[in-house]
């Protein structure tokens, strides 16, 4: 009778030599799998840095190049303000500003309709600053509507020499109905009769308005007054 050699504590030997070989083979495969991709990963990432350092060149230059840009365009800058501050100064020397301005528009306009050369030579170097003037008066006149339908109102300059009157747009009340007295904010019209002579002056208060009786010459700014009221402020200087 043949003799059975089988031993159990061998055979659970090889068992467990099989199980941690298997165990070992597949740390080993993870071992090398994170190897692996910590090799990838690092390649990568140094393509990557090598990218973005070539990035932050190209962007330092062409930063480089918008500075010289804003460098130069500055410069220009400066130069055109320069330049027009310049060309400003040569125009106001040619044509002054404000009133000596008005003057040249003024004197242009009178040569142009016919006015001797000379003669207006002559006029501008007569004129003298005024003198001998007298302190400020203060009269009143009432200001017609169509709605006013009292006697008409003069204020009465130069012992009585000039007259001043005037006429407006009715005021309206919160109904929109006309009142008597003149809306101010509106145009006027207020004329002045020296004689036989009638000038009008048109707009919104304040107006003014200067002529000569005699060897005096009557300056005349018209204000708003108390309702319905108009108020003449009045000097006269020596003439000529």
């Amino acid at each position: 009778m043949p003799i059975n050699n089988y031993n159990p504590h061998t055979r659970y030997k090889e068992r467990n030599a099989q199980r941690i070989a298997s165990a070992l083979g597949v740390l080993a495969v993870i071992l090398l799998s994170m190897l692996l991709g910590f090799w990838l990963g690092k390649q990568y990432g140094a393509e990557h840095l090598i990218t973005l350092k070539d990035e932050v060149e190209a962007l330092e230059k062409e930063r480089s190049a918008l500075q010289d840009q804003v460098t130069e365009l500055s410069a220009t800058a400066q130069t055109a303000n320069t330049r027009y501050g310049q060309l400003q100064e040569e125009v106001e020397s040619i044509i002054p500003a404000g009133p000596m301005q008005d003057l040249v528009t003024l004197v242009r306009e009178q040569l142009k309709q016919g006015m001797d050369a000379e003669r207006l030579s002559f006029v501008i170097r007569s004129v003298r600053p005024p003198s001998g003037c007298t302190e400020a008066e203060t009269k009143r006149f009432v200001i017609n509507t169509p709605a006013y339908s009292g006697p008409e109102s003069l204020a009465s300059v130069a012992d009585g020499k000039i007259k001043v009157g005037g006429s407006g747009v009715s005021a309206r009340n919160i109904s929109g109905l006309p009142e008597a007295w003149y809306d101010p904010s509106k145009r006027v019209e207020v004329f002045f009769m020296n004689g036989d002579k009638r000038e009008v002056k048109k707009g919104v208060l304040p107006l003014r308005y200067s002529t000569v009786v005699g060897n005096r010459e009557y300056r005349f700014t018209i204000e708003k007054g108390a309702r319905s009221f108009a108020k003449v402020v009045y000097d006269s200087c020596s003439y000529p």
